[in-house]
């Protein structure tokens, strides 16, 4: 708990918000996906669906509308989530959006959202995997980088992976993306 503070008071000293984005690619995203704030008709099923989850610290419903406009922003087709409570993020990321959701690596190829926490990264994904797993378009999204010092350091060692170009910590969740045609930069962005 003392970490995490510590991490968010951090992460308030670093972040900025559309204005400090000089990426006409994480401008876009930020201010049409991230602080969209339009009123989709999923909202009620995932305000319902908050109210049902266990982990209600993991996904407030800020962050489960966030989640749910990710694959209609990027045009999602196939998603994977790597979690151990997938079940409600798989409900999140697909109400409202033509989206086929795996929990298991279950074909040969890429998928255009990928959602993994990071303590399932530890125990069954090398980081290396994501970028193999990943197209150029991709979204790689994870969460619980600012719950340990474990956790900060494997989400540095994310950010340093060669192929990975853009990274966004918005403190709750981290986006990363393999972007060929784009400078790597990393990005500290408040919602």
């Amino acid at each position: 708990m003392i970490f995490e503070l510590k991490s968010y008071l951090k992460f308030l000293l670093k972040s900025t918000n559309q204005h400090g984005v000089h990426s006409p690619f994480v401008y876009d995203l930020v201010t049409k996906c991230f602080y969209n704030k339009k009123e989709r008709a999923s909202y009620p099923a995932i305000l319902s669906l908050s109210k049902q989850q266990v982990d209600k610290k993991r996904f407030s419903i800020e962050t489960a509308k966030l989640l749910n406009r990710i694959p209609a922003y990027f045009e999602s087709k196939k998603a994977l989530v790597l979690s151990k409570n997938s079940e409600p993020l798989s409900e999140i990321l697909s109400l409202n959006n033509t989206i086929e959701v795996h929990d298991s690596i279950q074909f040969k190829g890429h998928y255009d959202l990928i959602y993994t926490d990071l303590n399932t990264l530890i125990h069954y994904l090398k980081v290396e995997t994501l970028s193999s797993i990943a197209h150029n378009n991709s979204v790689i999204i994870t969460d619980s980088m600012h719950q340990s010092e474990i956790n900060t350091m494997i989400w540095d060692e994310i950010k340093a992976q060669p192929k990975i170009t853009v990274t966004i910590d918005s403190f709750s969740l981290g986006f990363v993306f393999i972007r060929k045609e784009q400078v790597k930069e990393h990005f500290t962005i408040r919602m």
